[in-house]
């Protein structure tokens, strides 16, 4: 039976190990996306190797989390200050790896059917809203979160744009909770991101600073072939030598 007194401390470890490759992942990404188009190919597929591997061991510490969860309620029998503060940090990661809905203030970017928008303007779009500090994105209610995908697809002579394989329709919503004022200013300073899309490409996104959105979870991902690994000890751990 769990010793409600033996698991704080290992907990606290955990939790250290998660606020650290939750930044590494973070890092990873925002690097990712600002240097993309002067990688090498070879390059681009060790970087995506590692961010999906940093990804893959945050899943497999959020699985462990939910089962000492489990252990903790069948044991206790009782709610309790241990459970409440585990469940609040489950919540955390949750929110961070975009598996549970989240309100907040932020801004809308509205791009209308008449603009010869293409899928890497939104993703230009998505990655500047990042970069100012957005805190969660979702483009026509699809959360955008590690496993999302922003593509193209062709339907005879036209192309339109996909996000996880969808068809997005017009108005391209794009929602971002965060500073309003940072992210506004982050898009529509002048000579940035919206500036060009104006001046060169005549697309006019319409951003509108708000106090109350709602975005919904990131659909699950389905995993076939990771498990969650049981926590190593630390190296140069010799059975207590």
């Amino acid at each position: 039976m769990l010793k409600i007194k033996s698991w704080p401390l290992s907990l606290t470890a955990v939790f250290l190990v998660l606020g650290i490759l939750l930044s590494l992942q973070f890092r990873t990404q925002r690097l990712l996306a600002s240097s993309l188009e002067a990688q090498k190919t070879t390059d681009l597929v060790t970087m995506w190797k590692n961010l999906s591997a940093k990804r893959n061991q945050l899943q497999g510490e959020i699985a462990q989390l939910q089962q000492q969860l489990f252990t903790l309620k069948t044991n206790s029998g009782q709610s309790s200050e241990a459970e409440a503060s585990l469940t609040r940090e489950l919540t955390r990661l949750q929110m961070n790896t975009g598996l549970a809905a989240v309100k907040g203030p932020g801004v809308t970017v509205t791009i209308t059917g008449d603009a010869p928008l293409l899928y890497f303007d939104l993703v230009d779009l998505v990655n500047e809203l990042w970069a100012s500090g957005a805190e969660a994105i979702a483009v026509n209610n699809y959360r955008i979160n590690a496993y999302s995908t922003i593509s193209e697809e062709n339907d005879g002579p036209r192309n339109y744009i996909t996000v996880d394989g969808q068809r997005l329709l017009y108005p391209i919503v794009i929602k971002a909770i965060g500073d309003p004022q940072t992210l506004d200013k982050g898009l529509t300073f002048t000579g940035g991101l919206i500036d060009n899309l104006n001046n060169l490409y005549k697309v006019y996104p319409i951003v509108k600073r708000e106090q109350d959105l709602q975005l919904p979870a990131a659909s699950l991902p389905t995993w076939r072939y990771a498990k969650a690994a049981p926590p190593q000890a630390p190296a140069g751990d010799k059975g207590g030598k």
